[in-house]
């Protein structure tokens, strides 16, 4: 409800009283009257009747905002101002479909009245309206009227395209494949062997379909996360891990993308799914680190330096897991520490101080931590703490708490 306030500028109410209340009875006369009203009348008693739907909807009068919404579609026939039209449309598109959806006994049938309703009210929503119709459709199993409409919306056009429209053309392009998409799912879900999917020709003919859009949106700059891994499950379903392989590297390196953290994980994953050299894994891994210190794939990132046995990438790996501890919500995490402290041991097997790294860290407690106390200490200290021993009545997981009394 917030968000719908914030979106259609609505004013807060005022508290309610006795006078409130008269208030209410007497607009509700003004939002029904179906005579001619000037500019200025039609604007007052438009936004009479939205003050009322927004009180019956923090109120969570649901059959009470839903006749004042009726009521405030009476007035704007009355009105003739187009500009006023068409805010309005976007005004009913928005709080009608949040009102029917808590109205009870609600039908389908009048989901479908209501947003037919609505695209003849205002055509520059008219390819928004389609698009969510789509995904209602969807929500109640409906696909094949939720590929028609995407067809109508696609086919769609309206005076001269603007940016905002062609931007929400390729939008919805991008959806028609993906619901190929999930018809090809569905088939292959269906299917009773994966032989047998592999040479469905029904499913084989949605595949092409998806394919051919996928591939079209997801090669122009953007974010197109769930467009790419319906696209690469589709293309690692028919082994083709070549082209699988192309497309997540171009997402995730092309420099005319806009930065996605997203992109290099799903080039990870990839990778760690066909088993790819460690050397790809850590280089993947790297990019994120610069973009997502973190991010929880780091704990891996850190597991992979260790397995290298190179000193480099030893000392790479306490730099990625002390990043790490410097946000808070990894600062109690047990994973987070265990981590660290494998680091350690195999640090103090190599002799090797830690100044260095001590230098770069931004966080107080960790740089005077590695500084002042020494390796046995810490290793004593934090392995009592693992094992939990009674004799110490160590009640706290703060681990962060602890080093910072080591500290001192």
């Amino acid at each position: 409800m917030d968000d719908i306030e914030t979106e259609l500028n609505i004013a807060a109410a005022a508290a309610d009283s006795s006078e409130d209340q008269s208030r209410r009875s007497s607009l509700k006369q003004v939002c029904v009257f179906a005579g001619l009203l000037t500019a200025v009348d039609f604007l007052k008693s438009n936004r009479k009747c939205l003050n009322l739907i927004r009180e019956a909807m923090l109120r969570h009068n649901w059959p009470q905002a839903a006749g004042y919404f009726s009521s405030y579609i009476q007035t704007l026939e009355t009105g003739t101002l187009s500009q006023v039209h068409s805010i309005a449309s976007e005004i009913m598109w928005r709080l009608g479909t949040e009102i029917l959806h808590h109205v009870p006994n609600s039908s389908p049938d009048d989901f479908n009245a209501f947003y037919e309703q609505l695209k003849n009210l205002g055509v520059r929503n008219y390819s928004k309206i389609c698009l969510e119709h789509c995904f209602h459709l969807l929500l109640n199993g409906q696909m094949d009227e939720a590929k028609r409409q995407l067809s109508i919306a696609d086919s769609w056009r309206y005076g001269k395209q603007s940016t905002a429209q062609s931007l929400m053309k390729k939008l919805i392009r991008a959806y028609c494949g993906y619901l190929d998409y999930l018809i090809w799912s569905e088939k292959m879900a269906s299917a009773p062997g994966s032989e047998e999917a592999g040479s469905n020709r029904e499913m084989h003919s949605y595949f092409r379909q998806a394919s051919v859009t996928l591939k079209e949106i997801v090669s122009q700059p953007g974010v197109w996360d769930p467009f790419v891994l319906s696209y690469i499950h589709m293309l690692e379903f028919y082994e083709d891990e070549e082209a699988a392989l192309q497309l997540l590297e171009n997402y995730a390196y092309n420099k005319e993308f806009p930065s996605n953290p997203n992109a290099h994980v799903y080039l990870y994953q990839f990778l760690k799914r066909h088993q790819a050299p460690r050397v790809k894994l850590i280089g993947s891994l790297r990019i994120l680190h610069s973009l997502v210190p973190s991010h929880e794939l780091m704990l891996e990132l850190c597991s992979l330096l260790l397995h290298t046995k190179q000193q480099s990438d030893l000392e790479e790996a306490l730099t990625v897991s002390m990043d790490l501890l410097e946000f808070s919500s990894w600062k109690s995490d047990r994973k987070a520490w265990e981590c660290l402290l494998k680091i350690l041991k195999k640090l103090k097997k190599k002799k090797k101080k830690l100044r260095k790294v001590a230098s770069a860290s931004k966080s107080l407690f960790v740089t005077k931590f590695i500084n002042d106390v020494k390796y046995r200490q810490y290793l004593l200290y934090f392995t009592v703490f693992r094992t939990g021993l009674k004799k110490y009545k160590l009640k706290t997981n703060n681990y962060s708490g602890i080093l910072f009394k080591l500290s001192l």
